[in-house]
């Protein structure tokens, strides 16, 4: 019995399809072997294929000509394309002294797949090995040839996040700043180099020492030493990337013996200065650098604030803002270029000895004044290191602007706390052209005499006489003390009544004690005062040379004049003063004075009176009795008080028609 065949349910066939099974299995095992041998021939060297290609693209995206030698290796995974190459070559520019920017055995780069995906084509990583990479400026107009490459390009150098590299030689050549060096570059772990090389900087030459390290996804971080004969320059920060410097957090210290080499390094000419350690966070503007938090000494001086400065114009332009706590006069006067000569030290013989010099000297030459311009904007709460003269005036919170462009310098305004009154000065000088020209215009505001002048004999508490005064100069040389020395102006020294006491004398010859004792012959007491009715002392000066116009001062009992001449140009005194009694006094003549020697060495003696002098009688000569002299010790009352509103309107309207002020050159008063 035959049975019948058992219809479809739903016309579909459920037995295994056998035959169709077996014929996929060598499709699938193709479809996976293929990718797999390519990509094993692209890692075994047949990227070979692909050189041409790359060097045009790379060349392309760099701007230089790109030259493979050697082998290309290419891995490709699903996160990341790795390409390295052997003998590569980047061609300079064509203003560069040497065929080729760089030049190494082997280079290795890791682009990330994501970035290619979004259209970031610059590698992750890159690896240098063997090799040397030449950096320079172009002597014309600076130009830097190592600017390849632009943002989104196939070898974006800012997209560089970790580097490696050993056995690379890095030079650096750049002739307008006259820099010159080298820097060893050797591997010491993944991302990590150590350096060491040499340098010249405007002729010092420095010892060169640092590492670096980066890592993807984190900042590349660095250190620097240069170590030269008279500097000690340590740099160190970080940033986002090898090659994206321009952003990077920096941290500056610099220290060493003088602080005009360390100017020198930004093309700035300073006198010899005192020693310096310095620190300041560091950062790059457009064409120069900033430095903030700038702290550390000059000299014995504090000193902290920011500064930046500006290398895109013809000269260098710093613009600061500086602050100190204490300002040491001697760190300030070598700061300004200022000094003064001393003793020599070792010389017996008066003859031979240097004169000392208080007009401090400094060099007006275009040339130092033309090698930048500046801005500086300094202030100092007490002043510190002043001879003990002067130590009594207790100068304090000091504020200058300083202004300086092509060769003309404006010290304006600059303004001083001084013995309870205070000293504003504006000082221009124009060195564009030989001899400089120099106007000085300084003012003493109402000072108390007794604070004025503690350190001169006058007594403070027992004082409350003031005193208010006004130098204007105006003087052509080559040096600061000339331009003093061939003044023409006015020097003025004005006394409204008060009271003055005295205090014991000092060693000082031109104390106001021993002027005291040596004119009126009897030493100040403690409750000795002298009611000072009005004063003048004022000098026309005239090349250089100061003549007494007048000096004249009445208080209750004597009425005191002076006649003479200061030469500036010598700093030599020759001044006599006399005082006559407003009351008849029998034998109690005060002695008149003669002041000598020099401004920083002044001598005081009483005028010789000879009481016999040569004389003829009955056709002899002889010596015979001066009875002028005899009875000069005679003070009749004569003296009579000068007007003192005259006096006073004269001193404080003197001036010189010559001095008359011109305003602020407009270059100055704008620049920022």
């Amino acid at each position: 019995m035959t049975l019948p065949p058992i219809p479809p349910g739903n016309g579909t066939d459920h037995r295994p399809n056998i035959r169709k099974t077996r014929r996929l299995h060598p499709l699938l095992w193709a479809a996976l072997a293929l990718p797999l041998l390519g990509w094993a021939g692209l890692a075994a060297g047949g990227a070979q294929l692909l050189r041409e290609p790359i060097e045009r693209r790379a060349s392309e995206a760099l701007g230089r000509a790109v030259n493979i030698d050697g082998g290309i290796r290419l891995l490709v995974t699903p996160l990341s394309l790795h390409l390295s190459a052997d003998d590569v070559r980047i061609a300079n520019a064509p203003w560069a002294q040497t065929p080729d920017l760089l030049a190494v055995r082997a280079i290795t780069a890791r682009f990330s797949t994501f970035d290619l995906l979004i259209g970031h084509y610059g590698p992750r990583t890159l690896g240098l090995h063997g090799g040397t990479l030449d950096l320079q400026r172009d002597a014309a107009d600076g130009a830097a040839n190592w600017r390849v490459g632009k943002a989104g390009a196939l070898f974006d150098p800012a997209m560089v996040q970790r580097i490696d590299a050993d056995d690379l030689l890095l030079r650096y050549h750049d002739p307008r700043e006259r820099i010159e060096g080298w820097l060893k570059i050797v591997g010491s772990g993944p991302g990590a180099v150590r350096v060491t090389g040499r340098a010249q900087v405007a002729e010092e030459d420095f010892r060169l020492s640092g590492h670096a390290a980066s890592a993807e996804g984190q900042p590349f971080r660095f250190a620097l030493g240069a170590g030269a004969e008279a500097l000690d320059i340590r740099l160190e920060g970080s940033s986002e990337g090898p090659f994206r410097l321009a952003g990077a957090d920096l941290n500056a210290s610099a220290r060493g013996p003088d602080l005009a080499a360390l100017a020198a390094l930004a093309s700035i000419d300073l006198s010899v200065a005192p020693a310096f350690a310095l620190n300041a966070r560091l950062g790059q503007r457009r064409g120069g650098w900033h430095f903030s938090h700038i702290s550390g000494q000059i000299g014995e001086t504090d000193l902290s604030g920011t500064l930046t400065l500006d290398q895109r114009g013809e000269r260098p332009r710093v613009v600061a803002k500086l602050a100190s706590q204490a300002l040491h006069v001697g760190d300030g006067m070598a700061l300004l270029g200022l000094r003064a000569d001393d003793l020599g030290e070792g010389e017996d013989d008066p003859a031979t000895r240097p004169v000392a010099r208080l007009i401090p000297d400094a060099v007006l030459s275009a040339e130092a004044l033309r090698s930048f311009d500046a801005v500086i904007d300094y202030t100092a709460e007490k002043i510190e290191g002043l001879r003990p003269a002067a130590a009594p005036l207790s100068p304090s919170h000091l504020a200058m602007r300083l202004a300086l462009l092509d060769g003309r310098l404006m010290l304006s305004p600059a303004s001083i706390d001084l013995a309870g009154g205070f000293i504003s000065s504006d000082i221009y000088i124009d060195a564009r052209s030989g001899p400089a020209l120099a106007r000085y215009d300084i003012r003493l505001s109402p000072t108390p005499m007794g604070r004025l002048l503690a350190g001169w004999g006058i007594a403070p508490q027992q004082s409350t006489a003031l005193a208010r005064g006004r130098i204007q100069l105006s003087g052509r040389g080559e040096t600061l003390r000339e331009t003093i020395g061939n003044a023409n102006g006015r020097i003025a020294l004005v006394l409204p009544a008060g009271s003055v006491g005295m205090q014991r004398a000092s060693a000082s010859e031109l104390d106001m004690a021993f002027l005291r004792t040596a004119m009126f012959g009897r030493d100040a007491r403690a409750d000795d005062l002298t009611a000072l009715n009005c004063g003048l002392l004022a000098f026309s000066v005239q090349d250089g040379l100061a003549i007494a116009d007048p000096i004249l001062i009445d208080t209750d009992g004597y009425v005191l004049s002076g006649r003479g001449q200061i030469d500036l140009r010598g700093e030599r005194l020759d001044l006599r003063l006399e005082a006559d009694g407003k009351h008849r006094s029998w034998f109690g003549r005060p002695a008149p004075l003669l002041i000598g020697g020099t401004l920083a060495d002044p001598v005081v003696v009483r005028e010789p009176v000879a009481l016999f002098r040569p004389q003829r009688l009955f056709g002899f000569s002889m010596m015979m009795p001066d009875l002028g002299a005899i009875f000069g010790f005679v003070d009749p009352e004569r003296a009579e008080a000068p007007a003192c509103g005259t006096l006073l309107r004269g001193g404080a309207t003197a001036d010189v028609a010559e001095m008359a002020q011109t305003a602020k050159p407009a270059e100055l008063a704008s620049l920022r």
